[in-house]
């Protein structure tokens, strides 16, 4: 209900910890219905290439920035003085169907394959531009677009100027935070970035905000497309990238399309309406309920331990401190433990996550029957404190019946590569 009187602004230390944590959690619950879609488009035997940037291609940029606006939220928490956030916990890994976190008004958010549909009624609201904000009550109050609510906290951090250690910061607290081993081949150009003073921490959270809603000059659209970035100042580049909400807005309109296949016209065949060339996965895939076939049912919950190994990893290295910032200091550099956690991170998203999901939805929950499965990117319960363990015997009952798992580069071999990390 709204109210007259104004939205209290952060005004404690506390109340701003607070924020960041729900921005993380809010950051977080977008990754996996993005990337839930991305895995639904069939790559083989159609050509994923098409005029221009692919839906698949954009769709992973889109879904590795989603990564980045995670580690930039955790590194400015860790800048003013949290260290103890862990994205591996029950009660902050999200559940779908479910509402995105305090978004008014209500936003469900959904594991679906790619469709039109999908595209306009839930990625888009996502990432919508940000409206006129309005008062509410609430321990966080609600937000409008995402814009909104990282604006309030770019007025907390400048309220609490005084209270902020910023100090500390830059002597200790740097060495927690993520911002090397960064990849982006698919859209974006800037990468995390240490955040240790309150300069540092406006960029990050201007990155947010430009990167998924558009700059607020620019009202969410597309920039001059005359303008030449390779021509502009590194600072500049940002703002000619159109955002997550535009490039939505390109696959929803079909300018971002699916595949070369044309018709008989010269124009592309198929949309992302077509189950030619999407696979028929699953809504919403819930473990718990599911009716599949035991082995199916069993690497569904096999994609939940990847899953879970991946944030557990990502905290691995908010643990770890940092050895060395230089690259060219070759021994500290190749040989960090904590860099060792930060290439493991991304051998994990792409070797482990990304061929188990791709063979779930490829895979009918029922033999012979026409719905596919899809990864529920649920909460699983490690038993012991090394994950990497219980992700190899998981992989090793599955290999008699998805012998795909298997082979020099199967994610069998890709498990024993990665770092055996342990639980806190």
């Amino acid at each position: 209900m709204s109210r007259k009187t104004p939205v209290p602004e952060i005004t404690t230390l506390p109340d701003l910890i607070a924020h960041l944590k729900a921005a993380a959690q809010v950051e977080l619950s977008t990754v996996p219905p993005y990337l839930y879609a991305t895995y639904t488009i069939k790559t083989r035997g159609y050509s994923q290439w098409a005029a221009g940037a692919s839906a698949q291609r954009t769709l992973i940029g889109i879904s590795i920035e989603e990564m980045l606006h995670l580690s930039l939220v955790r590194n400015l928490l860790i800048a003013v003085g949290d260290t103890a956030f862990r994205l591996y916990d029950k009660s902050v890994i999200p559940t779908y169907p479910g509402p995105m976190l305090k978004r008014e008004p209500e936003l469900i958010l959904r594991l679906r394959k790619l469709s039109t549909d999908q595209v306009r009624n839930t990625f888009m609201p996502i990432e919508q531009p940000a409206t006129p904000p309005k008062a509410f009550v609430g321990e966080i109050e609600p937000y409008h677009s995402l814009g909104e609510f990282y604006a309030r906290i770019e007025r907390g951090i400048q309220t609490l100027r005084p209270k902020i250690d910023w100090a500390r910061a830059k002597k200790d607290l740097w060495k927690f935070q993520y911002h090397r081993a960064y990849w982006n081949q698919n859209g974006g150009s800037d990468h995390p970035q240490l955040i240790v003073d309150e300069a540092s921490a406006l960029q990050a959270m201007k990155v947010i905000v430009d990167q998924g809603e558009g700059a607020p000059e620019d009202n969410g659209l597309l920039p001059d497309p005359t303008v030449r970035t390779d021509k502009l100042p590194p600072q500049e580049i940002g703002k000619w990238q159109a955002s997550h909400y535009m490039k939505f807005a390109d696959i929803a309109k079909g300018l971002d399309g699916i595949g070369v296949v044309l018709d008989d016209n010269g124009k592309q065949k198929y949309t992302i309406d077509d189950a030619q060339v999407i696979w028929p996965a699953l809504d919403d895939p819930d473990l718990r309920t599911v009716k599949a076939d035991r082995p199916v049912k069993d690497l569904m919950e096999f994609s939940n331990a990847a899953y879970c190994y991946v944030l557990a990893l990502l905290d691995a290295i908010y643990r770890a401190p940092m050895e060395a910032l230089d690259p060219k200091d070759r021994d500290a550099f190749t040989h960090s433990v904590r860099y060792g956690y930060e290439r493991g991170f991304i051998a994990s998203m792409q070797g482990l996550l990304y061929p188990v999901c791709d063979l779930l939805v490829r895979t009918p929950l029922v033999a012979g029957q026409p719905i596919h499965a899809g990864p529920p990117f649920q909460y699983y319960e490690f038993t012991t404190k090394k994950p990497k363990a219980e992700l190899a015997a998981l992989c090793g009952k599955l290999l008699e019946t998805f012998p795909a798992l298997g082979g020099d580069d199967g994610v069998q071999r890709q498990i024993l590569l990665l770092p055996d990390i342990e639980l806190p």
